[in-house]
């Protein structure tokens, strides 16, 4: 049955034009941070000041993207990951670093669709310590994909493939690995998971896609 949805789940990503992460798939191995696809409006809040967002920007530590009613953007990382966002959203890059071949970053998205893709490690990089922040809950990356909309007081999360480690804000972690199925993270506790079809999938996907529209 696993198999089963986990081939399900491909084909809904392959009609959503979603690819691997690979290094061919960002242009190559990025230094930092680096903006690769934008459409519609997106905004960089640097410091106290909005610079306009373009494909190949490379990102500071501190930056926030922004986009706007139809913006939504791509943002690769040095490990060969990739965050999408979907419109309406805030991304903060809060920091990163490689020290003996631990890629080790920490980001925060405060509101809108967002999805995590972790591709393979980058040559002469042996393992990564990604941590993503919402308002409610704190994702701990492994090698994984996931989708996830951020609200007021609770975060839908949907695995695709992999694990992840979930926490509420005031609970206690675990080790979630239910691919195909979402749950919704509140302040203090996750639910229940629920699965999901195939017509319920595929639009969400669709929200954090360029090549889809």
């Amino acid at each position: 049955m696993k198999q089963l949805m986990t081939l399900t789940l491909g084909l809904i990503l392959l009609m959503c034009s979603v690819q691997p992460v690979i290094a061919d798939d960002i242009n190559g191995i990025v230094e930092s941070p680096t903006i690769t696809r934008t459409l519609g409006n997106v905004r960089v809040l640097r410091g106290t000041r909005f610079e306009r967002a373009y494909p190949g920007m490379k990102l500071k530590q501190g930056d926030e993207i922004r986009t706007g009613r139809k913006g939504r953007a791509y943002i690769d990382f040095p490990d060969n990951s990739r965050v999408k966002l979907g419109i309406r959203s805030r991304f903060l890059v809060r920091d990163w670093s490689e020290k003996e071949g631990i890629f080790t970053s920490t980001l925060r998205i405060f509101q809108g669709a967002f999805r995590y893709t972790a591709g393979l490690l980058t040559s002469g990089m042996t393992a990564r310590n990604t941590s993503l922040s919402t308002r409610t809950a704190v994702l701990g990356v492994r090698g994984t994909d996931f989708w996830g909309r951020v609200g007021k007081d609770k975060t839908f999360f949907l695995l695709l493939e992999g694990e992840v480690s979930l926490a509420p804000r005031y609970g206690e972690s675990i080790i979630y690995n239910e691919t195909g199925k979402a749950v919704n993270i509140h302040q203090s506790y996750i639910s229940e998971p629920q699965a999901l079809s195939m017509k319920d999938i595929a639009p969400l996907a669709a929200e954090t896609e360029i090549e889809a529209l």
